[in-house]
């Protein structure tokens, strides 16, 4: 079941996917395109890899289900996915920049000058007892 803020039909296939020639990530609910993210790759000052996430968006059709969260999640998780160190991600989208708020859980995945530069905060570290 979903998290609070998202409600997509559980029922549902829903996938995000990387299409790369498109440069964006995409939604696919029941194999029909519900949404995007446009993206655009380079690198961090550093030279780290990073995802930048430009513009997220979900067909009219589909609004009001947490679909705009399953794409910027979606991007995220394949940031993590590609393997140590991973890949920033720098959220320039404002929804994204939104989602945030409340998925403070993937603020360290956003290179700190970024979050600095965005007014996104410091990622929260849990404490070990």
């Amino acid at each position: 079941m979903g998290e609070t803020g998202e409600h997509a039909d559980v029922s549902a296939d829903i996938r995000v996917d990387e299409d790369p020639d498109r440069g964006a990530f995409v939604l696919r609910v029941d194999g029909v395109e519900a949404g995007h993210a446009d993206v655009r790759r380079r690198r961090t000052a550093d030279g780290m890899p990073a995802i930048v996430l430009v513009h997220t968006e979900v067909d009219e059709a589909y609004s009001g289900r947490g679909l705009g969260g399953r794409i910027v999640r979606g991007v995220f998780e394949a940031a993590r996915a590609e393997g140590p160190p991973g890949t920033a991600v720098v959220p320039r989208c404002p929804y994204a920049q939104r989602w945030l708020g409340s998925h403070p859980e993937y603020l360290a995945d956003v290179p700190a000058r970024d979050r600095a530069a965005l007014g996104l905060g410091e990622p929260h570290l849990e404490e070990t007892p």
